[in-house]
């Protein structure tokens, strides 16, 4: 009986020390993880201030020496156009930012490549490359036009957002008026030609109408590329628990933003109070230095003074909204959209930059999850979506 117990205290001891270490079972995970951002907005940095992401920099939230070092695997670029520019340049300054965000990646072919399918993904993270991908943000870019539509599909964008913060011609905002409650049946008729071609149907920014009449038309899964959760932070821009359901019950997948002001409600509403004198003191700044090389630093300067009258909010409240979303609609329907260079800078503390994307895997490691589910948290989910979409447009041609 006691060389029984000998053996079974061995036994159990050697299995003890074969157990990783958290810092060991981190390394092992990032040596393949593949590691998927849905929405990054540097592309008006590159076109408007010569940014060049072959350099580190110290202000910005993307480069390529900050991809490396947080083992990202592929970033989707979101193309974001200012309302207050003239509808007529829209369109323009849409192709402007695609041809500037592709003409960057093809200067820095050794680290970055552009990828147009869910294979192309793997394929380069194999290769020890970033995939680059589009994420057009705002309907109101197509100028209500298919033909627009199926050209920015073959430019490369693979999702789009079907409003912006303020409503369209045929989707309502979930930060502006409603007018068409919800899709208008020509928003209908977008959503089903993105299904046709393959692209995916974000429904981040869109009203709560706009958001069940798009799940409904859509016959492929749509995401929110960009979201975070109502219940934990109550804006109009995060999602309910009732919607959470209804988009995992279609197969689609929210993918939580880190914007501090999404995740913690008292810093939305300082933020509510502040950032319309924010963007006053901007635009009054760039006006009188509209010739003036330092003009994007010292908007810089006014957002972070902005920033530091917000409460502060750090990695946890990010890893709540995360953990949240997984007891509600489980880990199959859950991923990344950082928003990382279109926050102005208010990312929380200990997720500041692509870096920081291991910290991200380190902390759902400590919360317990297995690596199996942090493997579709990181990334997988977003491949099983754009490929449910990818079989739909082919299934479609064949008909």
């Amino acid at each position: 009986m006691r060389s029984w117990r000998v053996s079974a205290s061995l036994l159990l001891g050697t299995a003890l020390l074969a157990q990783p270490t958290a810092s060991e079972r981190l390394d092992r995970l990032l040596k393949d993880l593949l590691i998927i951002d849905t929405h990054v907005d540097t592309a008006g940095y590159v076109v408007d201030e010569g940014y060049q992401m072959t350099e580190e920099h110290h202000y910005y939230e993307a480069d390529i020496p900050r991809l490396r070092r947080g083992h990202a695997g592929a970033i989707f670029f979101g193309i974001y156009v200012a309302h207050d520019l003239p509808e007529e340049t829209w369109v323009t300054r849409t192709l402007e930012l695609i041809d500037g965000l592709r003409a960057e990646v093809r200067r820095n072919a050794n680290a970055l490549e552009m990828a147009s399918t869910a294979e192309d993904i793997v394929r380069i993270h194999r290769a020890g490359k970033v995939a680059a991908l589009l994420g057009l943000e705002g309907g109101q870019l197509i100028n209500d036009s298919l033909l627009v539509l199926r050209d920015y599909y073959r430019l490369g964008v693979r999702y789009m957002t079907l409003t912006h913060f303020k409503t369209n011609d045929w989707a309502d905002s979930s930060t502006d008026q409603s007018v068409h409650n919800g899709l208008s049946q020509y928003g209908r008729d977008v959503v089903r030609e993105m299904n046709r071609l393959g692209m995916m149907v974000d429904i981040s920014h869109v009203s709560d109408k706009t958001f069940y009449d798009a799940v409904e038309t859509s016959r492929a899964p749509v995401i929110a590329s960009h979201s975070s959760i109502r219940s934990l932070c109550n804006i109009p821009r995060n999602m309910s628990d009732e919607m959470l359901h209804t988009l995992a019950h279609a197969g689609g997948v929210v993918f939580i933003n880190f914007n501090a002001a999404y995740l913690d409600e008292k810093a939305a509403s300082q933020f509510a109070r502040l950032h319309a004198a924010r963007d006053r003191e901007i635009a009054d700044m760039l006006a009188v230095n509209r010739s003036n090389p330092r003009r994007w630093e010292l908007k810089r300067a006014i957002q972070q003074r902005y920033k530091a009258q917000l409460p502060p909010v750090d990695m946890s409240a990010l890893l709540r909204h995360i953990d949240h979303a997984v007891k509600t609609i489980g880990a199959d329907h859950v991923g990344i959209g950082s928003d990382f260079d279109g926050v102005s800078g208010m990312v929380p503390i200990g997720v500041d930059d692509v870096s920081r994307y291991r910290m991200l895997v380190k902390g759902l490691i400590d919360m317990g999850y297995s690596d199996a589910d942090i493997r579709k948290i990181m990334g997988e989910n977003l491949l099983r979506v754009m490929r449910a979409n990818e079989a739909l447009a082919k299934e479609m041609a064949g008909k």
